[in-house]
């Protein structure tokens, strides 16, 4: 929410009504969209829905890759892709889907492109 401010948008918290949606925001220039922040410490898989959103244009998915996640000086790595991407990159996970990210050499492809892409939200 610190960095959609710092951008110039209007973010506000769900607080947990809403299902998958974390933050809704309002762009500099009036746009409505819908945030779903996922996390995970070191590498593993980032948790997301099994219904398909890749006709979701409002919604975009930020995710945090923590490092250092005891230290709480250190920054995570950020990822902000739109739900038409996401959708391409889900894998099966128990009765669900994920993003997984284990290691570098083994991210997903062309995830550098979504490093801190604060512009999907714009």
């Amino acid at each position: 929410m610190e960095r959609l401010f710092r951008l110039g948008h209007e973010p506000a918290l769900t607080l947990g009504n809403a299902k998958t949606i974390d933050i809704i925001v309002r762009t500099k220039r009036g746009k409505v969209r819908t945030v779903s922040v996922k996390s995970i410490r070191g590498g593993g898989k980032w948790p997301v829905d099994a219904e398909d959103v890749s006709g979701k244009r409002e919604l975009i998915y930020v995710f945090l890759l923590y490092r250092g996640f005891e230290d709480v000086t250190t920054d995570p790595e950020v990822f902000v892709m739109p739900a038409k991407d996401v959708q391409k990159l889900k894998c099966p996970w128990f009765n669900k889907q994920a993003v997984y990210y284990s290691h570098r050499r083994h991210a997903p492809r062309n995830l550098e492109r979504y490093r801190n892409a604060w512009k999907y939200i714009a």
